[in-house]
């Protein structure tokens, strides 16, 4: 089982938006989506892009660089489907916002 790390803290946390953090040396953007909080890859796989500053609709989030959509629940890309952003288990305890990588 992979050790979770402290990401951040719900307090830091908005509905419908995301949080931007580094954890051994990988950038991993958090999003609070409809009272869940998901965690991926803070880096867009088509070209590296900054995909926590993407536009999110719903669990949907588009990386602000190239217009590449991906769902934040599974991290495959809507338009390209061999593409896909990691997503790592959270867990929330207490205020502290957990995730394994």
């Amino acid at each position: 089982m992979k050790e979770m790390q402290r990401a951040g803290s719900l307090k830091e946390l908005q509905e419908g938006k995301s949080l931007d953090v580094m954890l051994n040396g990988q950038k991993i953007a958090i999003f609070y989506i409809d009272d869940e909080v998901i965690a991926t890859s803070g880096k867009c796989p088509h070209a590296g892009g900054p995909i926590q500053r993407g536009d999110l609709a719903g669990a949907l989030v588009t990386c602000p660089w190239h217009g590449w959509t991906f769902d934040l629940h599974s991290g495959v890309c809507t338009d390209d489907p061999c593409l896909a952003l990691d997503v790592y288990q959270v867990k929330v305890e207490g205020d502290d916002i957990l995730v394994a990588l």
